[in-house]
């Protein structure tokens, strides 16, 4: 609350807070216009029909699959394209030196993913008609109202990925996080009200104080996810100094923290995008629940035989992107070429040797935390009773991962108006002296 408070009272981060707050509200009042070209009710019978494939779309789009909306398909197609361009750029060598090359290769790998995103909303989108050409209206010519439909499908989903990247230049930053975090937060009340209705069975009072516990439950959990994703491995480096006359040359020591959870929530929404991949495409090109392989498919992250992919998936994203924020043979070179060494290891092998053994066991710690919290409520999921937890775990991983990705959002911006606000300082000092 106290980052939020300061980021307030700063007007270039408060600038940014209303605007993220602005997107966010524009992309609800989106949510609330119907495609056109289709019979809702008729739409809304085959969205069922589409099984958990649906429940993940309907977060990811800011509960604008189940209402038909212009913006159903959410962030999904810029998700797939992003994950496209990345495996592209890392493939051809020409992309991975242009992604080397600073912000002017950044632009173009930017504008490159914004045309891969455009793309991958068309190609949804039409992916999308097929799957409700049974929901068409019959008061205009079937292809008009199909086209339209495709038209505004695409235009809706394109407009998610142009948010997204406002958010990351305008707004407080990292425009997925914050919009699959809202779309969490506005998911929750229908959650907790569903726990409601289920428990009546149990009485009036039961349901009331169940739904309480569940809520005292979830509100404990989250604040235990918030405090690992706090959670930090301290390492200080001292660098020598060399004496040239009466002077010393050499890096002041440093401090640096490594987070327990150095991936973040990325892995969890790759691996969720990827893993939808298939069951997502089944789903809209065979509506309904006929044939018995379709409606596997389409429920797949809900089954047994899911949890396995999820794991594999999660670990691999989980290293790949934990190299990507500390990458120890980059670290140890830095050190050795700085003339520095970490407090208590010797420079040379057995810093690179330390540094390797630190990135495992933090990676693993990370993995661990992760497979717990979102393979867990998947297995309970399949006790009776549990059914409607399956990704609650992962829900709660990317609430608290959020709040924390965005609390480091809002103090590196403080930070860099409070560096801003002492340079004007001194270069009106400067100014005041020349005079």
């Amino acid at each position: 609350m106290g980052t939020l408070k300061d980021s307030l009272n700063t007007a270039e981060t408060r600038k940014k807070i209303l605007f993220t707050f602005l997107i966010i509200s524009l992309l609800c009042v989106l949510t609330l216009i119907p495609v056109p070209g289709l019979n809702r009710s008729s739409a809304i019978a085959v969205a069922e029909d589409w099984g958990s494939v649906g429940l993940i779309l309907d977060i990811l789009s800011m509960k604008a699959f189940e209402s038909i909306s212009i913006t159903s398909l959410g962030i999904y197609p810029f998700l797939v394209a992003s994950i496209v361009m990345q495996i592209v750029t890392l493939a051809v060598p020409r992309l991975r030196n242009l992604a080397q090359m600073g912000d002017e290769g950044t632009k173009i790998i930017t504008k490159l993913t914004r045309i891969a995103s455009i793309a991958a909303a068309v190609l949804f989108a039409v992916l999308y008609c097929v799957g409700m050409r049974g929901a068409v209206t019959t008061s205009i010519n079937y292809w008009v109202a199909i086209v339209l439909s495709g038209v505004s499908v695409a235009v809706g989903s394109a407009f998610c990925g142009w948010c997204v990247e406002l958010l990351n230049t305008k707004g407080i930053g990292d425009g997925l996080t914050i919009i699959i975090v809202a779309g969490i937060l506005r998911d929750i009340p229908y959650e907790f009200f569903k726990c409601f209705v289920d428990a009546r069975s149990l009485g009036l009072l039961s349901s009331i104080l169940f739904t309480i516990f569940s809520m005292l439950l979830c509100i404990s959990l989250l604040f235990l996810i918030i405090l690992l994703n706090m959670g930090e491995k301290k390492i200080r480096i001292i660098f020598s100094k060399r004496t040239v006359g009466m002077k010393q040359y050499g890096m002041q020591n440093q401090v640096i923290p490594l987070k327990v959870t150095q991936a973040g929530i990325t892995p969890i929404i790759y691996t969720l995008t990827v893993t939808l991949l298939p069951s997502s495409i089944i789903a809209m090109v065979v509506p309904g629940t006929e044939p018995a392989w379709a409606y596997t498919w389409k429920n797949l992250p809900t089954s047994p035989a899911y949890i396995p992919f999820f794991i594999v998936f999660l670990v691999f994203f989980t290293y790949i992107f934990a190299m990507m924020q500390f990458n120890p043979f980059d670290m140890s070179s830095q050190i050795k070429q700085n003339g520095g060494y970490i407090q208590g290891i010797k420079p040379g092998k057995p810093t690179s040797q330390y540094l390797m053994a630190l990135y495992n066991n933090l990676n693993s710690a990370d993995c661990t935390y992760l497979i717990f919290l979102c393979v867990i409520p998947m297995a309970l999921s399949f006790l009776p009773g549990f059914s409607g937890i399956t990704f609650a775990g992962i829900a709660l991983a990317l609430l608290g991962g959020g709040f924390i990705e965005m609390k480091t959002l809002l103090d590196n911006a403080l930070k860099t108006e409070e560096e801003k606000l002492k340079q004007a300082g001194k270069d009106k000092r400067r100014k005041n002296y020349n005079k």
